[in-house]
């Protein structure tokens, strides 16, 4: 039985679609202005902005997939390579930091717009409260998936991630863009799940001791439902949970992904379930059911299709290796 299986790098490096990131914008597309509410914040952007600076990896790679480079005078903050699809685009956009740029060095760039996919870049540890920016006539965006718990969605949704591309665009003047890539991601998402064999899955990000495993209602979890398998933690509240190893193992799971990150890898994971006393008797460690996924697939944003695709491909693979 063949069940050890990655995501290939031809589905993450897949040109994700849409709009080539050099695309010009079409005739017409200005925006009279465009009012909204996001994060529980008023946001007013009376013009499309022409000086954004994005942080975090997921709302870089939307603009990035919407065409929307030229506007980009600063990014910061990636979790991983840039898609390579979208790499020409961003070599040519300054990267401010490593991580959260100082106020400072954002403000030397003088943005007229500040895009993030976290909360904590708004924070006493990234650039400042978005109040603040707003008072400097600066617009902000937040990404729901980020927004506090009282304003974000109680459970996420692959929509509520396309919700947030059309209004990105819909700020750019540039919705037929968004809809193009929306309709793409649409329909490869569900000729992906029309595909997945039923499976129980523990989505697995980190943690030894106790671990964090995807819950009801955060990415994890919209990437199951959309692959349509089954979450066996969907019965526990938040997005992400700390559980037990023996809990883990009473609920059994047929597959384990497990998420990729550099500061804990896949690798690492794969050693410690083989050497767990509990866990090595699993049946998915014994055969090593496991589903490797990039981090960076897992927070909201345009690789999401990408994490349903690995998880899709991984667990047809597997049921195609049952079969021999």
């Amino acid at each position: 039985m063949l069940w050890r299986v990655a995501a290939p790098l031809s589905v993450l490096v897949v040109l994700l679609g849409g709009c080539a990131a050099d695309q010009e914008a079409p005739a017409g597309s200005d925006s009279a202005g465009v009012v909204l509410t996001n994060c529980g914040t008023p946001v007013t952007i009376p013009e499309p902005p022409a000086r954004v600076v994005t942080m975090n990896q997921p709302a870089t790679e939307i603009m990035l997939a919407l065409g929307l480079a030229d506007r980009m005078v600063g990014t910061a903050y990636l979790d991983d390579e840039i898609l390579p699809a979208y790499a020409a685009a961003y070599a040519r956009v300054p990267v401010l930091a490593e991580e959260y740029p100082a106020r400072e060095k954002l403000l030397e760039v003088e943005p007229d717009f500040v895009y993030a996919s976290f909360a904590s870049a708004f924070g006493d540890e990234g650039v400042g409260d978005r109040e603040g920016w707003q008072q400097l006539g600066v617009g902000t965006y937040l990404s729901p998936a980020g927004c506090p718990a009282e304003t974000r969605p109680a459970t996420l949704r692959i929509d509520d991630v396309f919700g947030e591309i059309r209004e990105i665009a819909a700020i750019f003047g540039v919705t037929d863009r968004a809809e193009a890539l929306v309709a793409e991601h649409r329909a490869r998402i569900t000729t992906a799940a029309a595909a997945a064999p039923d499976a129980r899955v523990m989505w697995w990000d980190g943690g030894s001791d106790a671990p964090s495993v995807g819950a009801c209602c955060g990415a994890p979890n919209m990437i199951m439902s959309a692959a349509g398998v089954t979450n066996v933690f969907a019965d526990v509240t938040g997005r992400w949970a700390d559980t037990s190893w023996e809990v883990v193992a009473e609920r059994d799971p047929d597959v384990i992904v497990l998420v990729d990150a550099r500061w804990d890898p896949a690798a690492q994971k794969k050693t410690f379930l083989a050497g767990h006393t509990t866990l090595r008797n699993l049946s998915a460690v014994r055969q090593q059911r496991y589903v490797v996924i990039p981090f960076s697939a897992t927070s909201a944003g345009v690789r999401n299709v990408l994490g349903v695709e690995a998880l899709t491909q991984g667990l047809t693979a597997s049921a195609a290796g049952a079969g021999n």
